[in-house]
């Protein structure tokens, strides 16, 4: 009995947690409409901007909470131990990358957590209290209203986020690029690792393109990764990828997101967003 009880225990602390600090290590994205999407006015089309990514479009989201960085290893080892679930793993070559019973491998404590598939990034959500971010959600927190391209604003710099350009050849600390920002102040929304969100891929409200993989078969992914170009895929509207949920691989993590109640104040850095080109601190 001991032992349930402190099961028990273990299980409830994310949430008696969560309750006493609600969104510590998160950033607010206030309710409202945002252009979702690209065209031709951003890029060109097929190259830069994908087929899946048209048209633009106006989404009204409601006001969420979200993680401000993505979960790291030392967090999600701490829902290993609690909960018994299975440790990440490469699915091919189990020696690149593997965990030494509930130890990460060394040196990746603050690094996001990779090799997760959707089912392990929803149960970690929500074991914490929280879920994962809808496409939507994720695209309007790493962008903004005024249709950036960028988190930081237009024009790609190479060290100013984790993608194939910077050399960095893995994941690095969470938010420890200083400029890959977004304007509610979401970090590594560029780079570092993709990540899942809870929505299906599914053809844009207005697109008249048809595909077989459309439906309710995979998860989409966000966001770019250490090991992929930033064009097309470090670009905040650029639907990165689609998997089957049980996807694991070394470029996919993920971060949660918790809708706001009505008595949710703004805090001031969601109150302005910055302006296009504008440099973190």
């Amino acid at each position: 009995m001991a032992g349930l009880a402190l099961s028990a225990t273990m299980l409830a602390a994310p949430v008696a947690a969560a309750a006493a600090d609600p969104h510590a290590d998160m950033v607010f994205v206030p309710a409202g409409p945002f252009t979702m999407g690209a065209d031709a006015r951003d890029g060109e089309v097929g190259v830069q901007i994908g087929v899946d990514s048209m048209p633009r479009h106006e989404v009204d989201v409601k006001a969420f909470w979200i993680d401000r960085t993505e979960v790291t290893h030392e967090a999600y080892r701490a829902f290993v131990i609690a909960t018994g679930r299975e440790t990440p793993v490469d699915p091919k070559f189990g020696d690149f990358y593997a965990w030494s019973g509930d130890e990460f491998p060394p040196g990746l404590a603050n690094h996001p957590v990779v090799y997760v598939d959707w089912y392990d990034a929803d149960s970690y959500c929500r074991w914490v209290g929280k879920r994962l971010p809808t496409e939507a959600e994720w695209e309007k927190a790493a962008r903004g209203t005024d249709g950036r391209t960028y988190p930081w604003g237009e024009g790609f710099e190479p060290d100013w986020c984790n993608t194939r350009e910077s050399e960095a050849k893995w994941t690095t600390p969470v938010g420890t690029m200083a400029h890959d920002v977004s304007p509610y102040g979401a970090m590594d929304m560029c780079g570092n690792v993709s990540e899942w969100t809870s929505s299906w891929y599914k053809a844009y409200p207005g697109s008249t393109l048809k595909r077989s993989s459309f439906g309710e078969e995979y998860k989409v992914v966000r966001g770019g990764a250490w090991m992929l170009w930033h064009d097309p895929f470090a670009r905040v509207t650029h639907r990165t990828l689609a998997f089957e949920p049980i996807k694991r691989h070394r470029g996919i993590g993920f971060r949660c997101a918790q809708s706001a109640m009505p008595d949710d104040a703004m805090p001031d850095a969601a109150a302005g967003e910055a302006k296009p080109g504008d440099a973190a601190p």
